[in-house]
């Protein structure tokens, strides 16, 4: 078996995944995960693994059957949005496509022209959470 070495320096730093119905409250960058599929959720785990610093991070994570307003609490709280496009639940598919922090993937139905944020690779990824860290960072 191969060895894999942890590029990113956590230092003090973690990542904390949160499934309703609880919360944490811990200073960080917050990302909600709506109705991932595995592959989506190995490819976000694989940028986070690989990116060289993290911040804290608190990643709520819920699998489109969960209560609405635990849903949407956390879509409150969080700096950025990610979801499937081709969720069962296409009511909260069309809330989150009008949020301008969300970011999906698969293909949206029909509401391709309000947002444009899918992601296609692991670099965009990668992007948009340096970003988010480098926002946290300033404030």
């Amino acid at each position: 078996m191969e060895k894999i070495e942890r590029k990113a320096i956590v230092k003090d730093n973690k990542i904390t995944l949160v499934t309703p119905p609880d919360d944490i409250l811990v200073d960080g960058i917050r990302v909600l995960m709506y109705d991932l599929l595995p592959e989506h959720t190995q490819l976000i785990s694989k940028v986070l693994y690989d990116m060289d610093e993290i911040d804290n991070t608190v990643i709520y994570i819920c699998n489109g059957q969960d209560d609405t307003t635990w849903v949407l609490d956390k879509k409150a709280k969080c700096s950025i949005i990610v979801y499937n496009a081709e969720s069962q639940n296409q009511t909260m598919v069309g809330y989150f496509t009008a949020q301008s922090n969300s970011y999906y993937f698969g293909n949206l139905l029909s509401l391709e022209q309000v947002n444009r944020n899918r992601i296609t690779s692991k670099e965009q990824i990668k992007m948009i959470m340096e970003d988010q860290y480098k926002k946290h960072a300033r404030i």
